[in-house]
């Protein structure tokens, strides 16, 4: 059986990870950021934004390490 993963609404998931919506938008149409839509509304699986955050984490760190 799988773990039921919560759904964010975008604003609030967007907030979490400390970005302006234009960022966010780019983030989701670039397809670095997936979203799941139910209807009008859109959310970011808790998971999903548990793993972009730590993709840039991890990011920030290689170029920190390169300089």
């Amino acid at each position: 059986m799988h773990a039921i993963d919560r759904l964010i609404p975008f604003a609030e998931a967007r907030s979490m990870a400390g970005m302006r919506s234009t960022k966010a938008y780019q983030e989701v149409a670039a397809g670095r950021l997936a979203v799941v839509r139910n209807g009008r509304r859109t959310f970011v699986r808790a998971s999903e934004l548990q793993r972009y955050i730590d993709s840039l984490t991890e990011t920030s760190a290689k170029t920190s390490r390169n300089a």
